[in-house]
C-alpha cells in the first residue's frame, strides 16, 4: 500500500507534467507535510518530466514519420503561416494544460484577427482529442494490453482518432 509521501510525490508529478500550476502548488504543499525531503521531491518531479520529454519524442517522431521533411522545419513568414502557428499553439497549449502558453497565444491570436469562435472550435477539438487519448491510456491500465493500432487510412474516412 501507498504511503501518504508517495502518494504526493506521485502527485507532485502528475500536477508537473499535467501543467496544472494549483495543483502543483497543493501537492507541495501536501508532499511537506507528509514529510518529503526536497531531493525526493526533485527526483519526482524529474522523473515525470523524463517521461514527458520522452513522450514528446516519440510524438515528434511519429507525427513527422511519414513526411518528407526534416525535424524542426521552421517557415514562419507570411500572415497566413502566422494565423496556423497561433491556431494550432492555442490547441496545442490547450492540451498540455499550460496556462502560461494559452494566454500568450490566445493574446496574439486576437491581434492577428481570429475570431473568439475560431478559438473556441480548436478548444473543443483539443478537449475532444484529450478526451479520447486519456481513453487509450486507460484501457490500457484496465486491461494490461496496449491497443490495436487501427490502420490511419481507416481512421482518417472515418474522422476519428485511434
Amino acid at each position: 500500500m501507498m504511503t501518504l509521501k508517495e502518494k504526493e510525490l506521485v502527485a507532485v508529478a502528475i500536477s508537473v507534467v499535467a501543467g496544472c500550476k494549483p495543483c502543483t502548488d497543493y501537492h507541495l504543499k501536501a508532499v511537506r507535510k507528509a514529510k518529503a525531503t526536497e531531493i525526493e521531491i526533485q527526483r519526482a518531479i524529474a522523473d515525470a518530466i523524463s517521461v514527458r520529454a520522452s513522450a514528446q519524442q516519440v510524438m515528434e517522431s511519429y507525427g513527422l514519420g511519414e513526411l518528407d521533411v526534416a525535424h524542426g522545419v521552421n517557415e514562419r513568414s507570411d500572415g497566413k503561416t502566422r494565423r496556423l502557428t497561433e491556431l494550432v499553439s492555442v490547441g496545442a497549449a490547450f492540451a498540455v494544460n499550460c496556462t502560461t502558453n494559452l494566454a500568450k497565444h490566445r493574446a496574439v491570436a486576437a491581434t492577428i484577427g481570429i475570431t473568439d469562435d475560431e478559438l473556441q472550435a480548436v478548444v473543443r477539438l483539443a478537449r475532444l482529442i484529450k478526451a479520447k487519448a486519456a481513453s487509450h491510456v486507460e484501457k490500457i491500465v484496465k486491461t494490461g494490453n496496449e491497443i490495436q493500432q487501427v490502420q490511419p487510412q481507416r481512421q482518417a474516412a472515418a474522422g476519428i482518432c485511434g
